[in-house]
């Protein structure tokens, strides 16, 4: 298959990101701080004392993911990686709904942080500053957020990198310093491997841990997004396989480090009051180090939350950009900004969907209105989708390296993806059965009914442009012919070279 070059108009700026900041804007949509000051208390509710473990064993998943993504990444260039890779692997069918559910989990993660940032500022506001402000003034909040998000995302890709990256840098360190005053002092109870067994869960044994793997695996969601800026990337052959894997690692790093200094903080034996209280994090902090660090804590979420939610909305743009240029969505979604070179329609779809999205549930959902029902209800929503993605993307990449591949190596190429597949899979298992209770039942449902809708605008295309399907995952932003060996008719299901 021959790579058909973007068409003026079509073009993202190219080679503008360092790599790291390419490493910022993989660590921005993991939202580190925001995951440990407000995810933790979701996995606690099964793994109790265990949940280091379960954040562990998701975070191998997520290295398995990302060997997955360095082997695409040291091959070709792309923005909407998952679209384009999967396109490549598994045909062009298998492409286009990866990348329509890709794009809707990444969607609905702008909602969920921004009302997450109107909610935590609005509560914070209230314990400090004014104790009378009115519960709406969330939503004033998120408007507020939601222009400066558009700004960061049409504006030229760097100055979203840098804020970023300078953001998430000051706010994972107010948690390293708590963790460091936690295991230094030892917690409720001196330092200790037990979090790392089976023995300290809520639900009893491995149960308790893989229903905490759920939410280690959600906090994980997004490591691998700087593979969606390949194009921008200077040398994205090398910068992306260092970001991918630099991401992860740290991600590992601090999140096993952090959930283990709050196991020893609240008591390995005490999971039930972990899980009680959703803002484990500054609970400590003013247990251990006073109210001020409680109160950094507080605002380390709350930007964190910010710029996790602009990450998510560019790497969200981005693969409606990648469908839009190759016509198999309205190929207005394909056009830049004339100056920024930045997917500027795609973004303001985004932006003004979000905001209907946040006023339906934050204003008109019979479970609860607020912005904490908007937060988790599409925190769940999205992550479904995304984890369905990770399934799939390790089972193409096990299928294209075995097809492809002179130096095929079984263990890297066939059982690192599997294992990977295998965790997530268990994932998307968990959070289905048991059935949660409402609202959280609905939520596989409604991936579900957005495959189908991506199903019957597939069976469109076809029907209606059939030489746009053939272009699926044909773009790429490729700086040489390194390898190029391995893009020709072989690398695609079904097609022949041109």
């Amino acid at each position: 298959m021959a790579d058909i070059a973007a068409a003026p108009g079509h073009e993202l700026k190219r080679g503008v990101l360092s790599v790291w900041e390419a490493v910022g804007l993989a660590v921005a949509v993991l939202s580190p701080a925001m995951a440990m000051a407000y995810n933790t208390s979701f996995a606690a509710s099964a793994a109790g004392g265990s949940t280091p473990l379960a954040f562990l064993l998701g975070g191998v998943a997520c290295l398995a993911l990302a060997f997955v993504v360095i082997g695409f990444a040291r091959r070709m260039a792309a923005a909407g990686y998952a679209y384009t890779y999967t396109a490549r692997s598994l045909g062009q069918n298998a492409g286009f709904l990866v990348g329509w559910l890709y794009f809707f989990g990444f969607f609905c993660f702008v909602p969920m942080t921004m009302a997450g940032v109107g909610g935590f500022t609005r509560d914070l506001i209230q314990a400090e500053l004014w104790h009378g402000i009115p519960s709406w003034s969330w939503f004033v909040i998120f408007l507020i957020g939601m222009a400066v998000l558009l700004y960061l995302v049409i504006n030229d890709i760097k100055i979203s990198a840098r804020t970023t990256l300078w953001i998430g840098a000051a706010t994972v360190a107010v948690f390293v310093v708590l963790d460091l005053i936690l295991i230094v002092k030892g917690g409720a109870a001196g330092n200790t491997l037990a979090p790392f067994t089976f023995s300290h869960t809520l639900k009893g044994g491995f149960n308790g841990v893989f229903f905490g793997i759920i939410y280690g695996v959600l906090s994980y969601i997004g490591f691998e997004t700087c593979a969606d800026f390949g194009e921008e990337t200077a040398n994205p052959r090398r910068a992306i396989p260092f970001a991918v894997l630099t991401a992860v690692i740290f991600a590992i790093v601090f999140y096993v480090g952090t959930t283990y200094a709050y196991a020893i903080g609240i008591g390995v034996g005490h999971g039930a009051q972990w899980a009680g209280d959703p803002t484990v994090a500054s609970t400590l902090a003013t247990r251990f180090a006073g109210s001020a660090l409680s109160i950094l804590i507080s605002i380390a979420a709350i930007l964190s939350a910010f710029v996790v939610c602009v990450a998510c909305a560019a790497a969200g743009t981005r693969t409606l950009f990648a469908m839009g240029r190759e016509g198999v969505i309205p190929r207005w979604f394909g056009y830049t900004h004339p100056v920024h070179k930045t997917p500027a329609n795609a973004a303001f779809v985004v932006s003004a969907l979000a905001t209907v999205v946040a006023v339906l549930v934050g204003f008109g959902w019979s479970y609860g209105a607020g912005p904490y029902t908007v937060f988790g209800l599409m925190a769940g929503i999205g992550g479904l989708s995304i984890i369905i993605v990770y399934v799939v993307l390790c089972i193409g990449s096990a299928a294209w390296f075995r097809r492809t591949q002179s130096d095929y190596k079984l263990a890297i190429h066939g059982v690192i993806p599997v294992i990977g597949a295998v965790i997530f899979a268990l994932g998307i298992y968990g959070s289905i059965y048991p059935v949660p209770p409402m609202p959280g039942r609905i939520i596989p449902y409604v991936n579900l009914g957005w495959i189908i809708a991506g199903l019957l605008a597939l069976a469109y295309v076809r029907r209606r442009y059939p030489g746009r399907v053939a272009e699926i995952g044909s773009v790429l932003g490729e700086e040489g012919g390194e390898e190029a060996a391995v893009l020709d008719a072989a690398a695609v299901p079904g097609q022949s070279a041109t």
